[in-house]
């Protein structure tokens, strides 16, 4: 028979809300922590590369865990996954939404951790500045706990820290923990994977939607 013992683990892309909800449960979870990203075909390769040296400059255990290229083979076009513009509309999400991404990464998460014992997943979502994905709300949130808990038969705690903070109180949280520059230097939310133009809020093409909130948040946080 396996014993079970709790360990968290956090969905991370080495963007800065997840790089945020990784010091928050390290702030706020007992040990063992793990770190644990997906490869699913997102165009641009630094992501990947940032999860990587984040993990190990905070000294968690890091996975990858390559998912293929699901999106492609079902067809789906969207900005993050292939060769599509970034655009917003009011009509519906923005092409940057990946369908269902989030509902797969929890399911995968809680599988890849159940031998583990796991009954925490943390993730970073935020439904204050969720632009426009639906699987970044509240209601998402609680029945992914509710069907994961079901289907795994143990009780699978999801833990979402910022989910009604907006990108400026997150950069307050980590100033708070003193971590305000390393969110800045490490970590990458650009949309167009663009690490060559450093502002003070970090690396970005300061135009996509990810860039805009990011910026817009330190701004507002800190003047």
């Amino acid at each position: 028979m396996l014993y079970f013992r709790p360990v968290a683990i956090i969905l991370f892309s080495g963007g800065q809300d997840s790089t945020s909800a990784l010091l928050w449960a390290k702030t706020n979870l007992a040990p063992p922590w793990y770190a644990l990203t997906f490869a699913y075909g997102q165009r641009h390769e630094v992501e990947l590369s940032c999860a990587r040296r984040i993990a190990q400059l905070l000294e968690v255990p890091h996975t990858v865990i390559d998912l293929g290229l699901l999106w492609d083979n079902l067809s789906v076009q969207t900005a993050l996954t292939g060769d599509v513009p970034i655009s917003v509309s009011p009509q519906g999400p923005p092409t940057t939404f990946v369908p269902g991404r989030n509902l797969f990464f929890l399911t995968a998460a809680a599988a890849w951790g159940y031998p583990k014992g796991e009954n925490a997943l943390v993730v970073g979502v935020s439904q204050v500045d969720y632009s426009g994905y639906p699987d970044c709300r509240a209601p998402f949130i609680e029945a992914a706990q509710r069907a994961l808990s079901e289907a795994l038969d143990r009780p699978i705690q999801i833990y979402a820290p910022f989910l009604y903070m907006d990108k400026a109180q997150i950069w307050r949280y980590v100033d708070q923990l003193g971590y305000r520059e390393f969110i800045a230097e490490e970590t990458h939310t650009c949309y167009r994977g663009d690490r060559s133009q450093r502002h003070p809020w970090g690396y970005g093409c300061g135009e996509c939607p990810a860039c805009y909130l990011r910026r817009a948040g330190y701004e507002t946080a800190f003047g």
